[in-house]
Order: structure tokens, then sequence, then C-alpha cells
């Protein structure tokens, strides 16, 4: 049985689990989203629109970037897409043949190889250094004739670490070194706690011309259900992606945009309390998990992630699937294998639920594995 199908069984049979395994917030749209998604309703916005999104949206988009990076974009230079996922699934589709290599950090989420498989591409797993942070070393000797594309993420899941200018700086080397591109997944860019986040297409005309930016309003602006993602890039390759995307899916419901249009407008009153209380439930979840797992400290996102080897090492369970189904079964609290990120011997909290189930859910667990 699926894990998914496992938990919502028990809670069906009347058992409390409390979940941190869903990369969520649990904070509802804000009001001005609803607002703007509602007026173009209203206003009978639900007919076919531009397959790159709405020129209004793209406007938006680009001066949030710009103003945040100190860049000079411009809206031709985005594509709107039905949820960051799809947008990665269309970059790979478009640009990538037969054959090609993407060189992929472990750990990575698991559509990521599906969709470069899907593309007809070959994934090519490099580890990182301990603290989770790029081993450029193992990414430039797995470089070969028939790389064409290296894939990071940036605040990181499952680990949380954010990347630094200096390994962007690196990756712009290796880049221009091997004539190669890079897709950057940037899908929890506003979800920054400490260090400054960094984005490599701001950096220098160089990796811009090399770079396809993806961000997401699921995140960061707690959207997750109206599925908007949109990508940053050369105009050559937003309208090869975006020919791409007009066979596959046409547009993006217009509707949807004005709701993002919005949330671009008040971010001042969606972001800064977003940050502060998963700053705060990260900090609570540091503090209490730490007697029982190793991790390393995250700058970004809103995961930790658990090594288990202690545990495996001695005897209690054999891989992060058993580590996972004893803690639903025993504990009541779920979290993600690491199996799904390429680490079997990690498994992942996202510590998007209220603090108090967070702080319960330490409780159980130690009861557990104490």
């Amino acid at each position: 049985m699926k894990i998914s199908e496992k938990i919502t069984q028990l809670r069906a049979n009347g058992k409390k689990i409390i979940g941190l395994n869903v990369g969520e917030p649990d904070f509802s749209s804000h009001p001005s989203v609803l607002e703007g998604t509602k007026k173009a309703l209203d206003e009978g916005l639900t007919k076919y629109s531009l397959v790159a999104g709405e020129n209004v949206l793209r406007e938006e988009i680009i001066n949030y970037y710009n103003e945040r990076f100190n860049t000079s974009f411009k809206a031709s230079n985005v594509l709107v897409g039905n949820g960051s996922k799809q947008i990665i699934y269309n970059a790979f589709q478009a640009l990538l043949n037969g054959g090609d290599e993407v060189i992929i950090p472990v750990p990575y989420w698991v559509t990521i190889p599906e969709s470069v498989k899907l593309a007809g591409g070959k994934n090519v797993f490099v580890p990182v250094k301990e603290d989770f942070h790029l081993d450029l070393e193992a990414i430039k000797k797995a470089v070969t004739n028939k790389t064409k594309l290296i894939y990071i993420n940036t605040p990181n899941n499952p680990s949380g670490v954010s990347y630094t200018k200096n390994e962007m700086m690196e990756i712009e080397n290796i880049l221009i070194e091997n004539d190669l591109y890079l897709l950057s997944d940037e899908a929890y860019e506003a979800l920054i706690y400490e260090d400054e986040f960094v984005s490599p297409a701001s950096l220098s005309v160089e990796l811009a011309k090399r770079t396809v930016c993806v961000q997401s309003f699921s995140k960061s602006f707690c959207m997750t259900g109206f599925r908007l993602g949109y990508m940053i890039a050369p105009e050559s390759f937003i309208k090869k992606v975006g020919s791409f995307q007009g066979h596959l899916c046409g547009n993006v419901p217009p509707f949807t945009q004005y709701g993002a249009v919005a949330a671009l407008k008040a971010r001042d009153q969606i972001i800064p309390p977003l940050i502060e209380t998963m700053k705060k439930r990260r900090d609570l979840s540091i503090s209490l998990f730490k007697d029982l797992f190793e991790f390393t400290h995250p700058s970004g996102a809103f995961y930790l992630f658990f090594n288990i080897e202690p545990y495996i090492n001695k005897g209690l369970v054999k891989n992060s699937t058993e580590m996972v189904e004893l803690l639903i079964d025993k504990a009541g609290v779920a979290l993600v294998p690491g199996l799904f990120f390429g680490m079997d011997n990690y498994i992942r909290l996202a510590y998007t639920a209220h603090s108090d189930e967070i702080k319960e859910a330490y409780e159980r667990i130690k009861e557990v594995l104490k």
C-alpha cells in the first residue's frame, strides 16, 4: 500500500495522523488573491488567452524579479505555466534531444528525473557535500560530450540549503567551458530565513544567456491549488518552450492569472508574515528534533532532512520507507521517505503544520525512537 493511501485509510478509521509530510503552507490564499480571481470571473475572463500568459501578469512578474535582483529583464523573458512542475517538464521537452544528459545533484525531488526521462534525456546524478552544498568537482567530472544541462534547486527540497553566489559563479564557469545550460528551480525563492537568496540569472549577462529560472506562486504566495508557475529565460528559450506548451495545453486559465497579479501587488502583506511564521516553526523544529536526528541547518524552504543511518545501523529499520511506516503506525506522524529524493538513509519533515502539532509530533516520535 502506498504511504499516502495508508494515511488516508488510518484517518478514515479514526486515527489521528499528524501530517508533516506535505510541502504545502497551511496559510489560506490572501483575500486580495481571491478578490482578484473573483473580479476576473465576474468580468468574464474565461476564454482562451495568450499561451505565454496574460501580459499584465508577465509585466508584474518581471517587475517583481527586476526590483528584487536589480536586473533589467523584459516581459518577453517570461512564460507562465500550470505550476512550476509543468514549466520544468515543458523546458526539458523543448530543450532536450534524445540521449542528452542532465546533471542532477542528489537529493532531488522525484519528479525531476522522471521528467528528464519523459523528454528522452538521461539523468546523471552527482553527490553533494556533507553540508548539502554543491560538490562542484563532482559536477565537473560528470560533464561529457552528451551533457546539455545542469539542474539545481535552491533553496533545496529536501535539505533547505540555499546555494551561494560563489557556487553560482563556479557553475557559470562550468557552463561556459562546456557550452551548457542551467535550469534553476526556485520554487521556494521567497522562503529565506538568513542567507540572501541568489538567483543565478541575476548575476551576470553570461549566466542570464544560459539560465532557465523557474519560480512559483504555490509556496511563496500560498496558492498551491492555483497551479501557477513561470520561467524567466532568454527570449529564444521562451519561444521554444512556449511553442511546446501551446501544443500541450495552451494557456493557463486567465482568471487564476489575475489572482496572481493581485498576489504580486500584495506581496508585502503576504510574504513577510509567512516568513516570520515559518522561521519560528523551523527554529522550534530544530530545537526539538536535534536530540533525535542529525540534519543540516536549513536556511530556506520549510523542511528538515533527517539522517536515519544510526537507526538503520541499530537494526530498527532497513530503509527510509520502513522508518516512515514505523512512525505512521506507532507514532501517528507522517513524514516522507528519503528514497523519493535519492537518499534512502534520510527522511523529510515539513514544518508546515501548527507549532502545537509539531510539538506533539516530536513527543510521539521520541516515544517510539528512545
